[in-house]
Order: structure tokens, then sequence, then C-alpha cells
């Protein structure tokens, strides 16, 4: 019997959320479900975002050095769950969910609780399987104040460990 990894344990007791981070890219607008996000400045405001390398979200967003980070609420898993993997997009919606552009040209969904417009100030962590970004915010917005987070400990998925 192969030994437990008492690491990978421990690193999906972390508190993770779910947000959906989205990007424009030359050919249209890209949707990608993450869980690394964190504040990482309270001045200047910047937050730090971790995205899977080779991942087409990961790649666009080191080169046009913008993306949006979107807040899941706890009751849109199906939300969440849309951007697991690539999907069809029109010139208003991905995967069935409708969005608008930003006065920063990023998408912004509809159905967002609450989101980040984010702009890649560096990029660390060189020698991992993910980017680490950390970015300063350019603008954010909340939909409904009172709405709970989707935390990925009330889903029946897990990523990371």
């Amino acid at each position: 019997m192969a030994d437990r990894d008492i690491t990978k344990d421990v690193l999906r007791m972390f508190n993770y959320g779910l947000y959906v981070a989205t990007v424009q890219n030359f050919d249209g607008p890209r949707a990608a479900t993450i869980s690394w996000v964190t504040q990482a400045s309270f001045e200047p405001r910047l937050v730090a975002v971790g995205m899977r390398k080779g991942t087409a979200i990961c790649e666009i967003a080191r080169a046009n050095k913008r993306f949006s980070i979107q807040v899941v609420a706890a009751d849109q898993t199906d939300f969440a769950k849309a951007f697991f993997k690539v999907t069809q997009s029109g010139p208003d919606q991905i995967a069935g969910y409708r969005f608008s552009m930003t006065a920063n040209g990023l998408p912004l969904f509809d159905d967002a609780a609450a989101w980040l417009e984010c702009e890649v100030v560096e990029e660390a962590n060189a020698s991992g399987d993910h980017a680490l970004f950390i970015c300063s915010v350019l603008g954010s917005g909340v939909r409904e104040p009172a709405r709970a987070a989707l935390a990925l400990r009330d889903t029946p998925w897990h990523y990371g460990g």
C-alpha cells in the first residue's frame, strides 16, 4: 500500500474560493474557472492570482497583462462549472453566460456577484506548474453585497495539493 500524501491532505485544507477569470484575445473572449486568488497588498492594492501554465487563459493573461477575476456566489456552482473546459463563445456570451466589455476592454459576466479588473505588474513562480501573477486592481464592482462567495470546500470538486 502506498504511503498517504499528508502534504496533499494539508494543502487541501486551505481555504480556496472559486472565481472565473476572463481575458480578451484576438479571436474573442476566453474564460476559465480558477481557485488560487488572494489579496497581496493594501497599498498599493494588489492581488495574487495563480493560473496553470500552458493553458490558454494563462498564456493570454501573460501576453495581454490584463484580465478580470469574477467572484462566484455560493449558489452559482453551475456558473463555476461552465468554465472548467474550453467552451464556445459568441459576440456576447461564453458557455451560455452573457457578458459585456468593461471600459478597460475586459469581458465581465452579467452573473458575476463581484469582480476585479487586474493588470499584471509582476510574475513569479518560474519553477512551478502555475504562474503567479501579482496584479494591481484597475477597477472593481459588487452587484449584491450580501451574497456569500462559493468556497471550493463546499463543492464536490477539489484542486490543489
